[in-house]
């Protein structure tokens, strides 16, 4: 995405917290780079740098950089790294976002008393790829914007709060084995950018795996966006102009630039210093991502998504994590 006029002084002050975070971090190693910029992102993106002119590029942060650290991780594993998921590993993910999908439209339906399209965003922003998932299944299924943005909030919500909770809980939940730490997080939090927080919060082995992981999950957008477009046509009219099938299958362009890299690092010895960089830009912009997740995380967000929806989101995040953790003590 071009960078706008309106959008320097956020990305600047982004990029400062991010640098600050990592200057800090060395008296706060528990904590880590990532811990700090989330935790003082949260505080000054309420207080200090709560004014609007800050937020365009606050939220580009938080979304753009951490794509190009994606892309470059790819430099930084080799398909052998892939072949440690294996067969379990795939159908692990079809089911979390499988048994993930049937529980938030159950749990919509009949617990919370969502609509139907309310539900359907909630599906698949938990199921595959938060705020990204959303928006690409509204139209599909015709979804106000009133639903898509309270479905945007809570995805989010919930996705920070699994950030700050699983690097904590997940080595009692799973043990201390890389390959399912990154399961639990790849195959649970909402968003790309909330998986590699989390995982960074773990280990940079557990950044790897989970970043597999979920690009399992994002590759099956296409699938979900389907399903749920012609879910969507059976509750409607066949008038109902709002609701069109989804064209083409579009799969975002870090995970092409990803797997392109993956590919040539397994063919070919790619100098140390080229890995080394790659590696040493993803982690900072994984900082960056965090930093940008804690600035945008207004208190005002949290309210306006109201009590009974963000009870959905949070019993929605809570059932996730039960799910992958008996079916990773089930098929691994």
């Amino acid at each position: 995405m071009k960078i706008k006029s309106n959008m320097l002084s956020g990305i600047f002050v982004t990029l400062i917290l991010s640098i600050v975070s990592k200057f800090l971090a060395q008296w706060l190693p528990f904590l880590g780079a990532e811990g700090i910029a989330m935790l003082l992102g949260i505080l000054l993106g309420n207080t200090v740098l709560k004014p609007k002119i800050f937020s365009p590029g606050m939220k580009w942060a938080e979304k753009y950089p951490i794509e190009i650290g994606i892309a470059l991780m790819g430099l930084t594993v080799t398909l052998k790294t892939i072949e440690q998921l294996k067969l379990h590993g795939i159908i692990f993910i079809l089911l979390q976002m499988f048994l993930t999908i049937i529980v938030v439209l159950w749990l919509g339906g009949r617990v919370f008393k969502a609509s139907s399209k309310s539900s359907m965003l909630m599906g698949a922003g938990n199921a595959v790829c938060g705020s990204s998932a959303i928006a690409s299944v509204a139209p599909a299924i015709g979804a106000d914007d009133d639903q898509r943005r309270t479905a945007v909030a809570t995805v989010s919500i919930t996705g920070v709060i699994l950030l700050l909770l699983l690097p904590v809980i997940g080595p009692y939940l799973v043990g201390q084995n890389n390959v399912l730490l990154g399961a639990l997080v790849g195959g649970v939090v909402q968003s790309v950018g909330q998986v590699v927080g989390t995982a960074a919060l773990i280990n940079p082995t557990v950044v790897t795996y989970a970043t597999l992981f979920k690009m399992l999950r994002v590759i099956l957008l296409t699938v979900v966006v389907i399903a749920f477009s012609r879910m969507a046509q059976k509750h409607n009219s066949a008038s109902d102009s709002t609701v069109t099938a989804p064209k083409g299958i579009k799969i975002p362009w870090f995970i092409i630039v990803f797997v392109i890299f993956l590919v040539i690092n397994s063919l070919i010895t790619v100098p140390h210093s080229i890995t080394f960089g790659a590696k040493e830009i993803s982690g900072f912009f994984g900082v960056v991502n965090l930093a940008g997740i804690g600035l945008n995380l207004k208190f005002d967000t949290i309210r306006k998504a109201g009590g009974r929806f963000l009870t959905y989101g949070l019993v929605t995040g809570a059932l996730q994590v039960l799910i992958a953790v008996i079916l990773i003590h089930f098929l691994f």
